[in-house]
């Protein structure tokens, strides 16, 4: 490597390590919009959130957790019900902060778990087989998670920053995500897809540095 290469290379990294942030702990609260895969066989809904760890420096981690309400419907046989479900997202998060000022955007990527408690599903005109199959729905059901988007935080002062996200999450295993009468089978018998579903979240909140 000449000398006139070292020396730029010398200067970009004291560039990058005069303008990254230290790590300080932080903490934030959000909210958000939550779009389910249609698979999911779950509305689109508000999310509430907290997060918490070291995201500002220029490799962060934090932990978040978020809080959404979103409607189920369920068709079995000659009815529909439907009922509100609640999805719980929880996981931990790596960072990379861009050094570009008070506007840094980053990059993110997570994994962690999706829980959905689905509430009660029942209707009074619905059969035997019927119950028995939202009352199956109405398990709790926990799947894994991995998560990736990008975001960018604005810093208002020395300890408190506004930041919004775009994420996906990739949702392995889901049991239970759209359940159909097959016509022809006997007794109603009724088939569950699993897979992978692909849900999004679109929020904004603010972040205190401690």
């Amino acid at each position: 490597m000449t000398r006139r290469r070292r020396s730029l290379l010398a200067a970009a990294l004291a560039c990058c390590a005069g303008s990254a942030v230290p790590s300080q702990s932080d903490v934030g609260a959000f909210i958000a919009v939550v779009e389910f895969d249609d698979a999911a066989n779950l509305e689109a809904a508000p999310g509430f959130g907290l997060r918490w760890g070291r995201s500002s420096g220029t490799l962060g981690g934090e932990t978040s957790l978020m809080v959404s309400r979103p409607d189920r419907k369920v068709a079995t046989g000659l009815f529909s019900t439907s009922e509100s479900a609640t999805a719980i997202f929880y996981e931990g998060r790596l960072f990379l902060n861009l050094p570009a000022g008070t506007i840094r955007p980053f990059l993110s990527a997570g994994y962690g778990a999706v829980t959905i408690l689905p509430g009660d599903l029942e209707s009074p005109l619905a059969s035997e087989d019927d119950r028995q199959t939202l009352a199956s729905l109405s398990e709790i059901e926990t799947s894994h998670a991995f998560s990736y988007g990008v975001g960018t935080r604005w810093s208002l002062d020395d300890r408190l920053d506004i930041r919004l996200d775009l994420r996906q999450y990739q949702v392995f295993s889901v049991t239970g995500a759209v359940v159909e009468r097959v016509a022809g089978e006997a007794a109603g018998a009724l088939v569950q897809r699993q897979g992978r579903v692909t849900n999004g979240e679109l929020s904004a909140g603010i972040l205190f540095r401690m």
